[in-house]
């Protein structure tokens, strides 16, 4: 199997095939369609940003296909015996950081392109264009990265009414998040006295703060995890509010009701069943799931707070925990290590959630 990368910009096609490291730009739109790429064959992977492969419309020029070519794409590729893979949008500029090659004009080594510049500037300075530098770091990720690779999903033409129907709960799921945590926010989560502010958020965690550490069986890491601390006398405190609050919060809403998947909550079966389980939780309130943007508060409260502040990996030189381990030169070697801590921090989480779970929804322990 050899494996192309292709980016669509510009209202051209532009290819890279990793098997025989070459390069193609500016194809006409149609040789995607057809699959007429050299050196394209029986048993090969494509991969295409997502974005590209849904269906255009005219607010956009990244899509500029409409639903009949995305059908006939998906024919050429099943009659060909080639694969279309769909990598996740926002994605590229992480695999930009972790690219490691060589100027082809100075032969000069290349530690991870600059995200921020110029077509002009880009190719002044690395010697190709940005098109050429996103085909070459999306392939060379997936290639160190097995995982990432084995999780892209299969190319499947969708109507751009079924794909906004198909995404719509989980947009309406992430709004309502958002809008239920963001007055929260702006009050330090009901924990500083100088505010006046409580929810049943809030209240539940004051409450069940000291039942959360026997149901967690006082597993320190844990406890510390979820923003709880222990003082000399054994008292059980609030010491980062926003870690507890999120994680509670994705279960209870600020009202004391519920937190129930939209897909779910009309559906005649018991409440416990509406209630989310934490792949749901994780991929779509956490914000790990790359083909979903903008997530909100709470993602980020997760993704660049809690996780990165308790993680036990940091990338060399870095200034304070707030600051992304995403470096633009970073090695594989160092990414891997990356992701290695971060499971460790997601399995902890899940651990800790699935405790909160049992307490408000299997156990009933509510305000």
């Amino acid at each position: 199997m050899n494996l192309f990368t292709a980016d669509v910009g510009r209202g051209k096609i532009h290819v890279y095939d990793s098997g025989n490291d070459k390069f193609y730009e500016k194809l006409p739109h149609e040789n995607l369609i057809n699959l007429n790429i050299s050196g394209l064959e029986q048993g090969d992977t494509l991969v295409v940003e997502c974005a590209h492969l849904r269906e255009s419309h005219k607010y956009t020029l990244a899509q500029p296909f409409d639903f009949d070519q995305l059908k006939e794409l998906k024919q050429n590729a099943d009659e060909k015996g080639i694969t279309v893979l769909l990598f996740p949008q926002k994605s590229t500029p992480k695999t930009r950081k972790l690219y490691h090659g060589v100027n082809p004009e100075t032969q000069e080594e290349i530690c991870g392109f600059e995200v921020q510049k110029s077509d002009a500037k880009f190719k002044k300075l690395y010697g190709m264009s940005a098109d050429e530098a996103d085909t070459r770091s999306i392939a060379q990720f997936l290639l160190n990265d097995k995982n990432a690779f084995s999780t892209l999903k299969e190319f499947v033409p969708k109507k751009l009414e079924f794909f906004k129907e198909e995404i719509s709960s989980v947009v309406e799921y992430i709004q309502q998040c958002n809008e239920d945590i963001n007055p929260a926010k702006s009050s330090e989560y009901g924990f500083n006295t100088a505010i006046d502010y409580e929810d049943e958020v809030s209240k539940w965690i004051k409450k069940y703060s000291v039942k959360l550490v026997e149901y967690l069986d006082a597993d320190m890491k844990l406890v510390h995890l979820v923003g709880l601390k222990i003082d000399k006398k054994g008292t059980v405190k609030v010491e980062t509010a926003n870690r507890i609050y999120t994680l509670v919060h994705s279960i209870l809403r600020p009202n004391g009701e519920l937190r129930f998947r939209p897909d779910r909550a009309n559906l005649s079966i018991d409440d416990k069943y509406k209630v989310p389980y934490w792949k749901y939780v994780k991929a779509n309130y956490l914000g790990c799931k790359p083909y979903h943007m903008n997530q909100g508060v709470a993602a980020s409260n997760y993704k660049h707070w809690m996780r990165r502040t308790v993680s036990a990996y940091s990338y060399p030189g870095k200034k304070s925990a707030q600051t992304s381990d995403f470096q633009v030169g970073m090695s594989y070697k160092e990414y891997d290590n990356l992701k290695e801590q971060r499971s460790e921090v997601d399995k902890m989480t899940r651990t800790i959630w699935q405790a909160l779970r049992k307490m408000i929804v299997e156990d009933g322990l509510r305000c």
